[in-house]
C-alpha cells in the first residue's frame, strides 16, 4: 500500500488538520518537537501533485505563520520521487529493504559474514546501551542541546511488545545489534511494517561493514517471515554543512534499499510582525 488511507484523512478532518491548496489536500499542524525544543509546522501528508507544485512550497511558510506566528521551522513528509526547493534540508530519510537482496546479505558470500543470533535476555544490557547511543547520536545530529535520551525511553523500547533484536558475534563476543519493531504501521498509509529501529556495531571499519551486512540480512529474513516490509531510517545532520546521512542513503540503495519517503526541514526567520492569512483564505486548514 502506498497511498494515503481514507481513515487517516477522516481523522485529520475531524481534528481540524485537513487543509486544501488549489483544490489539493494536505494534513498539517503545529508541533513542539521535544529533541530540538522547536515549534514546527508539521506537514504529515500532501497530495502528490502538491509535492511537485512550486506555488505550494512558496506559500507554505505563510500558511504555517497563519497557523501560529511563533512557528520556528517547517517539516514536511515528501513522497519518494519528489523533493522540496533547494533551501530545504533532509531531516530523516525512510527506506524500504528489498527482501531478496537484504536477506541474502547484499550479495556477500555467507561464509564471509559473522554469526548473528537472536538476542537473549542476557544481551539486554548491551542492547540498551547501544539503543541509548543511537538515540543520543540522532539528537546530536539534529542539534539538541541535551543529547542523552530521557529516562525510560530505552527501557520502553526494550519492553516493546513487538521488539525482536539480533546480536552479531565477533570473536565469539557480542559486538552490535539490530533491533526490529513489528506490529507497527505507517500512520499515513496504514501499511503494516517492520521497523528497523536501529543497527549499531562496535568494531573496526572492515569488521563493522561485514557485521552490519549480516545484521541487515537477519532483520530482512525476520521481516520476510512475518510478511512485512522492512523500513529503516537515516537521520540527517542539521548542524554545519556536511551531512554524512546522504552517503549512508546512497550506500544503502546500492545494497537493495529503496527510498520510501523523507521528512524535510526548513528553518523560518523570526517574523517582524504577525503574518495574516492569504486574502483568499487558500491554504488555511479547515
Amino acid at each position: 500500500m502506498s497511498t494515503v488511507s481514507d481513515s487517516y484523512l477522516r481523522g485529520a478532518e475531524e481534528s481540524g488538520l485537513l487543509g486544501r491548496f488549489a483544490g489539493s489536500r494536505y494534513v498539517a499542524g503545529t508541533y513542539e518537537e521535544p529533541v530540538r525544543s522547536e515549534l514546527q509546522y508539521l506537514v504529515t501528508y500532501c497530495d502528490p501533485d502538491l509535492a511537485a507544485r512550486s506555488a505550494w512550497w512558496a506559500e507554505l511558510p505563510a500558511i504555517a505563520r497563519a497557523a501560529d506566528p511563533a512557528t520556528q521551522a517547517l517539516v514536511a513528509r515528501v513522497p519518494s520521487g519528489h523533493r522540496p526547493p533547494a533551501a530545504w534540508r533532509p531531516y530523516i530519510t525512510y527506506l524500504s529493504c528489498d527482501g531478496d537482496r537484504g536477506a541474502a546479505g547484499a550479495g556477500a558470500p555467507a561464509q564471509d559474514l559473522p554469526e548473528v543470533v537472536a538476542a537473549l535476555p542476557e544481551h539486554d544490557a548491551a542492547i540498551g546501551r547501544w539503543l541509548g547511543t543511537a538515540l543520543s547520536n540522532a539528537a546530536a545530529a539534529h542539534g539538541a542541546e541535551r543529547a542523552q535520551p530521557e529516562a525510560g525511553v530505552v527501557s520502553s523500547l526494550l519492553d516493546h511488545p513487538g521488539r525482536s533484536s539480533f546480536v552479531v558475534l565477533l570473536d565469539g563476543s557480542p559486538a552490535g545489534h539490530a533491533t526490529v519493531l513489528c506490529d507497527e504501521q505507517d500512520d499515513v498509509t496504514g501499511e503494516p511494517i517492520a521497523e528497523l529501529f536501529d543497527i549499531l556495531v562496535e568494531a573496526r571499519p572492515a569488521d563493522r561493514r561485514r557485521a552490519t551486512t549480516a545484521l541487515v540480512a537477519a532483520a530482512a529474513r525476520y521481516a520476510a517471515s512475518r510478511r512485512l516490509p522492512l523500513i529503516g531510517n537515516v537521520v540527517h545532520t542539521l548542524t554545519g554543512e556536511a551531512d554524512p546521512g546522504e552517503q549512508v542513503v546512497t550506500s544503502l540503495m546500492s545494497q537493495g534499499w529503496r527510498r520510501h519517503h523523507a521528512m524535510w526541514w526548513l528553518p523560518l526567520e523570526t517574523p517582524a510582525s504577525p503574518v495574516s492569512p492569504s486574502p483568499t483564505g487558500e491554504g488555511t486548514p479547515r
